[in-house]
């Protein structure tokens, strides 16, 4: 029934357990973040729905998006939502009818045998059991009443350990330990697993992010951005992840013919030679320096704002329109992008230094975390990134809208 092989989707690689590293065990209470005052009461303090009847969903809540309202209507804050429907894109490409004694049945594809007690359960709630609407409202009982957790003694913390997530990502690692169990999960209440194991964690990851963004985030679309903190405390800094963060903008607002391409030390992407690029924050110019194959990179602080501080830059196939010293606005063309070259690539740079802050542990080929976390800052822009998913050896997305290093 538990730690079953998960069923390998979209473009991760299965790799045997034996050749992966050991996992990292990171209990919930270790991370210190901050979430949108709409989440402090459900996120902080538990879901306010625990022990409510769930009801039926519409026929038409077939999608993502619509997966997670769904689950929102019953009382389960977005965040954790996304990550429960970002495991059953990975388990089932959300496909209610798929059933295989091998590996299992349903949308969580549920084991032979448990799904004997889920259709049961199903069938007493009136539904069909091979249907999307019944088997996520076997999802949501387990979330707001405990379903399984008097069954199965595995799952008595997943209410709990699930209100503990601040993230999509973390939410989707939570579900995944304490629910799925695949091979390759770490143990309940921590978000480790091993990487690129069987369960493809971070495919879940990916996956719960994009459910959050076609949810619109929470119920109106007024979510906001989950942000890092060294406080513990579900307090501080917020953004919104509607597309926008105040005083920000999206720095390829102008740019046509966009394909985005791989993550590595920043985010690479090629669009149609003479597009306007824009400073995504305010910003002061650094210098501009010979990047890789003698290509320019101009190299910024932003001096406003959230992140104001960090520094950044944009590289390679650019026709820099900036001087050195020159203080930018959000929104202010910096370059254009050059005939020729190799794509552009932007990232974040290391404060006071001569280099992307990913350079010391890039290997050609493989996705940063700060790299990520950039994407992550994209997509909360607006400018649709995709995860990169694929491009890349290694997580693609981040779980923050900035870098808690130096």
């Amino acid at each position: 029934m538990f730690r079953r092989a998960a069923k390998t989707r979209g473009t991760g690689v299965a790799l045997a357990l034996g050749a992966v590293a050991v996992m990292v065990v990171v209990p919930l209470a270790a991370f210190g973040v901050t979430v949108g005052a709409e989440f402090l009461q459900s996120e902080c303090d538990g879901h306010s729905g625990a022990n409510a009847t769930v009801s039926a969903p519409a026929a038409s809540v077939q999608t993502m998006g619509a997966e997670v309202g769904y689950l929102e209507s019953q009382s389960i804050p977005a965040v954790d939502a996304s990550g429960i429907v970002g495991n059953l894109v990975q388990e089932s490409q959300l496909n209610p009818t798929d059933a295989n004694p091998g590996t299992g049945f349903g949308m969580a594809q549920w084991s032979a045998r448990w799904w004997q007690t889920v259709s049961a359960w199903i069938s007493a709630q009136h539904q069909n059991p091979f249907s999307v609407g019944g088997q996520l409202m076997y999802i949501a009982a387990n979330v707001t009443q405990g379903l399984d957790a008097g069954r199965f003694s595995e799952y008595a913390g997943l209410s709990s350990d699930l209100a503990g997530a601040r993230t999509p990502q973390q939410a989707a690692i939570v579900w995944m330990n304490d629910y799925e169990q695949c091979n390759g999960a770490g143990a309940p209440g921590t978000l480790s697993f091993t990487p690129r194991s069987l369960c493809e964690g971070e495919q879940r990851e990916a996956y719960a992010v994009q459910a959050y963004h076609a949810a619109g985030g929470a119920q109106g679309g007024s979510s906001q951005l989950v942000s890092l903190n060294s406080s513990p405390s579900c307090a501080g800094r917020t953004a919104a992840l509607t597309g926008r963060i105040d005083g920000y903008t999206n720095p390829f607002e102008r740019a046509t013919g966009i394909v985005w391409e791989r993550t590595d030390e920043g985010v690479d992407a090629a669009m149609s030679p003479g597009s306007p690029l824009v400073a995504f924050a305010p910003s002061k110019v650094i210098g501009l320096v010979p990047f890789y194959a003698g290509q320019p990179a101009i190299v910024f602080e932003i001096t406003a704002g959230p992140l104001a501080g960090k520094w950044w830059y944009l590289g390679e196939e650019i026709t820099p329109t900036v001087i050195s010293g020159q203080t930018i606005a959000a929104g202010q063309a910096v370059a254009t992008y050059a005939p020729a070259g190799t794509g552009i690539e932007i990232g974040w740079w290391t404060p006071n230094g001569g280099y992307p802050l990913a350079h010391a542990a890039y290997a050609e080929g493989r996705a940063t975390p700060a790299g990520a976390d950039f994407r992550y800052l994209l997509q909360a822009l607006g400018a649709n990134p995709g995860t990169g998913a694929g491009q890349s050896g290694g997580t693609t997305i981040g779980t923050s809208y900035y870098p808690t290093g130096p």
